[in-house]
């Protein structure tokens, strides 16, 4: 069978964090069945910019002709049958789609965040939940300068969203792919057509066999250490749950890295440990001492990749009770729910996986299993082939 070939196309955020892993295991899945390649423009480039060429940035978000001129010379070597939008903001610019629309390609739309009707992507007006800007109206966001708490950056980014649906993007990409069934969820309130949007959750193959389990193991959080991650709630909770004889355990680095120090400080937490950032490969050790592992998150996290890293690791999760994370853990089978408005809830919900070990390392079995069975990368590769099946060949059209 003649193999189509497939554009990946993604913006990496400063931090590393989960998109960015999923980028690169959904790419190395596809190669499978497609061939493909990247072209990828981070975020953390544009920061390292000399100061006179920062100054063409607010242009360059637009219309990035440098990302044009790339594109142009990918397809012509590649001829790619189809384009993988991931995250095109803001280095990549919508040039992307201008592009696309004008050559005829198709795009398959893979969304991570809700970016499309948010300035910050996280559905968050500081540490409030928010969906003020989810129509199309992205002046709220400019008010509350809710994209890197900059009045410039929130109305240039506001701009570019509005000039993006303008585009007419939601009904002009082939395909959209949300990753839980609140996540499409919103997206048809964005104004995107259901019918466009298919469900497909992540997958995740376990690379090894899971550490044994810990004994008197301790709460570990792997994350990006930014305010939507809910850290700074967690820290809230464990002062309320006062065990000083077990330990947190945080992996990340992230914006917030400074001020959750501070904090620890402030509640006088002696029992909090920050370890940095950690590849997968050096997790190895982190996770063979965890009883369980934290997703506090206060944002609608469309998914939850950390809730699948622990299942492989047959550690169930502690986590707040958002977004699409319901549709993932199931409270006291794979892992215990928390009101996300409530610290005390999520105290109560960690002292409960500390207090009964049996049922916490149950749990974590639990999880493994049905990680092997629901969210493998066959399972995945069946259902974006529903996709992938009705674009034609670019030679064939």
């Amino acid at each position: 069978m003649d193999r189509l070939n497939i554009l990946q196309l993604f913006n990496p955020y400063e931090f590393y964090g989960g998109e960015e892993g999923s980028v690169c295991r959904i790419g190395d899945a596809l190669q499978i069945n497609y061939n493909v390649e990247y072209l990828l423009s981070s975020t953390r480039t544009m920061k390292a910019m000399p100061v006179h060429q920062k100054l063409f940035w607010p242009v360059s978000i637009f219309n990035n002709k440098s990302a044009a001129k790339k594109l142009e010379q990918y397809q012509k070597i590649g001829k790619f049958d189809v384009w993988q939008i991931h995250n095109l903001f803001p280095a990549l610019s919508p040039v992307v789609y201008k592009k696309a629309f004008e050559w005829g390609i198709p795009i398959v739309h893979y969304l991570h965040s809700y970016r499309l009707g948010c300035t910050n992507g996280f559905l968050l007006n500081q540490e409030t939940p928010c969906e003020k800007c989810i129509r199309g109206n992205f002046l709220p966001g400019l008010i509350h300068r809710s994209w890197r708490n900059s009045y410039v950056a929130s109305g240039a980014m506001g701009a570019i969203l509005t000039y993006t649906r303008q585009l007419q993007v939601f009904e002009k990409a082939h395909h959209w792919v949300a990753l839980s069934h609140f996540h499409k969820q919103k997206h048809v309130e964005m104004g995107i057509p259901a019918e466009k949007i298919a469900v497909i959750h992540h997958f995740l193959e376990p690379i090894s066999p899971p550490p044994p389990p810990a004994q008197n193991g301790y709460a570990l959080f792997v994350g990006r250490l930014s305010q939507e991650k809910g850290v700074a709630s967690l820290l809230e909770a464990w002062k309320i749950l006062n065990r000083p004889d077990r330990q947190l355990v945080i992996v990340g680095e992230g914006t917030e890295l400074p001020i959750l120090k501070k904090k620890v400080k402030l509640l006088n937490l002696e029992n909090v440990r920050f370890v940095g950032f950690k590849k997968a490969a050096e997790q190895t050790e982190l996770w063979a001492g965890a009883a369980f592992s934290v997703l506090p998150s206060i944002w609608p996290e469309p998914l939850g990749m950390v809730v699948l890293e622990s299942w492989a690791k047959a550690r169930p999760v502690v986590a707040h009770r958002i977004g699409g994370i319901p549709e993932l853990v199931a409270e006291g089978e794979t892992g215990f729910m928390a009101d996300p408005q409530r610290p005390e809830d999520l105290a109560a919900a960690l002292a409960r996986a500390f207090d009964s070990p049996e049922e916490t390392k149950a749990m974590g079995r639990a999880g493994l299993a049905r990680l092997q069975k629901e969210f493998n990368r066959q399972v995945w590769l069946e259902k974006i082939h529903l996709i992938y099946k009705t674009i034609p060949k670019l030679s064939s059209r």
